[in-house]
């Protein structure tokens, strides 16, 4: 029994002495090829992967290095792990799991943000134009208002030119009627000095005629 657990304990030791090996290979790899995402230099901030750039953001793996040509019989040169390697790395890639997909979680937050900003931008600016349609139509309504005041004063002129020119029409009638009057009176009156002027120069002419008639019987 005791021979056994002797033989395990050496096997244990050869599989972390080559999981050593390994990890340290695996280290020096990374060394050598950083998995860095370059941002684009047009846009500030954004990330930049092109199909060059993926192999050296990639973890190493060789899949030679798993070949089994005897299942029942494995080959100690398989790259291996101890149990307290796997479980310490589990938990490393679980927590690192965890924060990619919190950290996804916040940029699915932040895309959602970024969203509504957009759509609060676009309700802003439907706003802007609302107003603006708004102020037209205030603008249009003053307008109308000051139209309908010029029309009202323009009808109001209208009005009081209608009333003076039916004022002036029947004062040039009944002017017309009063320089008619005082035309026929100075007529009547004209035609009684002629009426008294031929009076008079026959009173002189029969006056005249006695007179010669008395000169000539003094003579």
């Amino acid at each position: 029994m005791a021979k056994i657990d002797a033989t395990k304990a050496a096997a244990q030791a050869v599989a972390e002495k080559l999981a050593g090996r390994k990890q340290n290979s695996t280290s020096s790899t990374n060394n050598s090829t950083p998995a860095t995402v370059p941002r684009d230099s047009r846009i500030p901030g954004l990330l930049s992967v092109t199909p060059d750039l993926i192999p050296g953001m990639m973890p190493p793996f060789q899949p030679n290095q798993y070949h089994i040509s005897d299942p029942l019989n494995p080959p100690e040169t398989l790259p291996q792990a101890t149990q307290s390697q796997f479980d310490k790395g589990m938990k490393i890639y679980e927590g690192s799991t965890r924060a990619l997909k919190l950290t996804g979680a916040a940029l699915d937050l932040t895309r959602e943000k970024f969203t509504v900003i957009g759509k609060h931008s676009k309700a802003f600016g439907a706003g802007i134009q609302a107003a603006t349609e708004i102020e037209k139509v205030k603008g249009n309504y003053l307008d109308y208002l000051n139209q309908k005041e010029v029309t009202t004063q323009k009808s109001v002129v209208l009005d009081v030119n209608q009333v003076k020119t039916v004022a002036d029409t029947s004062i040039s009638v009944h002017s017309k009627d009063e320089l008619n009057q005082k035309l026929l009176q100075a007529s009547i009156k004209a035609e009684e000095s002629r009426l008294k002027t031929v009076e008079s120069q026959g009173k002189l002419s029969s006056f005249k005629a006695q007179l010669g008639d008395y000169i000539e019987v003094k003579q």
